[in-house]
Parts: structure tokens; sequence; C-alpha cells
């Protein structure tokens, strides 16, 4: 099956250079290329492709505006000539970060990563699981082993679990280890962090959170402005982003006791 793509970028010159190297991969159908944000966000909620190349300092609303107004995040490559963005964009789910003028190896080793990341997401059949935890008894909890963080703070290392920590902030390149009573700082990124964090029990609010699911003791609609807000078993409130209501839906469908 084909991965459908979709180009973002203002300058033609650019749109045609990925298109010229994206023509070399069969697995790859470009069936749109847009001008800018607003185009974007159009056929992005049309076309709901699996793959996006997308350039961040554009007229009018930029790249990352563009995330904010979707409801689901196709995989994200960005492409642009400005490296101050790279942490940000990181934060917004990307796959890779394409800093222009960029060689075409680095543009296929992108590339190769994201189709992989696409190609596992097929295989590990997500809709499947969804539909098979639906018919879990409520009373058959699933108990999840956890990840282990090692933790290194004035000459001393300690092992923090994460059936031990509530929520997960983003910060710069480290993430705040939100646990009861207790912060701890960990390097690494909220994206690397995601994939193994969700097989272990976390869900993805907003592009800077993460929440352990056990940890959730009511979430919020606020139709206002199209959240949710997540309150936790000791009291701290989450908001969630509009780019992530559909995930979060997906979950409140299983845990429709949570919703007040």
């Amino acid at each position: 099956m084909k991965i459908t793509t979709v180009i973002v970028d203002d300058e033609p010159l650019a749109r045609q250079r990925i298109c010229g190297l994206l023509n070399e991969i069969t697995e790859i159908e470009i069936v749109e290329q847009c001008r800018n944000g607003k185009e974007a966000i159009e056929v992005i909620h049309s076309l709901k492709p699996d793959l996006v190349f997308l350039d961040i300092q554009m007229p009018g609303i930029d790249g990352f505006g563009v995330l904010d107004q979707l409801e689901k995040l196709p995989v994200v490559i960005f492409v642009t000539a400005y490296d101050q963005y790279a942490m940000q964009a990181f934060d917004y789910h990307a796959i890779d970060y394409l800093l222009k003028p960029y060689k075409d190896a680095r543009f296929y080793e992108a590339l190769s990563y994201a189709i992989k990341q696409i190609q596992l997401q097929n295989l590990s059949g997500i809709h499947q699981k969804l539909e098979s935890l639906r018919s879990v008894k409520r009373d058959e909890p699933i108990v999840f082993q956890g990840l282990n963080f090692e933790i290194k703070h004035q000459g001393i290392t300690s092992i923090i679990s994460s059936n031990q920590i509530d929520w997960i902030n983003a910060g710069g390149n480290y993430v705040e280890l939100h646990c009861k009573n207790k912060m701890h700082l960990y390097r690494s990124t909220i994206s690397t962090l995601e994939f193994d964090l969700q097989k272990n029990g976390f869900i993805r609010i907003h592009r800077s959170i993460l929440i352990r699911k056990s940890a959730i003791k009511r979430v919020s609609y606020l139709n206002s402005n199209n959240q949710y807000r997540f309150t936790l078993q000791d009291g701290e409130k989450l908001l969630s982003a509009r780019s992530y209501k559909e995930r979060v839906v997906e979950f409140l469908e299983l845990n429709s006791q949570l919703l007040s």
C-alpha cells in the first residue's frame, strides 16, 4: 500500500526538489502540494495523508500553526532553513527535522525512518487493538510492567519506574517526570519516550504532556475551546491540545466512567 504524502512549502523550488527526490521512491504517492499553511490545513483535513513534509516559516499560518489546527497528526518531517526551531519541532511529535540546504543522503535518511514508523504503525494494528480492548471486561485491569528511568542527581543514581510517574512534561532538552510530591529531570525528548510509554499505560494529550492513565481521576470537556481538562488523583489539572482530541476521544470511549 502506498504511503500518501503531502508537501507544504511556500517556495516552489523547495517543493520541486522534494517532489524530485520522492519520485524515486516506489512506496510514496504524492497526493498534494500546498503553498501555505491555510491550504495545508484544508488538504490534510480532507486527504488525511500518512506523511507530511512541512516548512515552518511561511506567510500567515506557520508550520506549527498548521499542526495546532489538526485533530489527528500525520507523520511529520519538518523542512526549514532555520535551526532555532529544532527542539520545538520535536515537541510537535516530528519524526525528523531537515535543515536547508540538505544533501540527498540526509533527505533519504529521514524518509527511510518515516516509512519504517508508518509501516510499524500499520503492522501494529492500532484499530484492532482498540477493538479488542473494548471487549475486555472492566473488572480485568491491564497490568503494565513499566519502564525504568535512571536518574542522576548530585552524584547519586536512582531508578524511577514509569509506574511511579503521574505525568510527564516536556522542558527543552529534558523532560520533567512528575511523581507524587517530587519532580525529576531526565535527559530526553517527549517524542522519543512516547512510543514505549504508550505501551506502558500512558496517553499523550498535548505535544508537551504525557499522562499515566491510572493516575487520572476524571476528565471534563471544555466546550468553549474544544479541549479536555484532566484531573489527576493528586488534584493536578492538565489541559489537552485540540490537535490531540481524537486520541483523547478514543481513550474516553474505553474509559467513559472518567468523563464528568
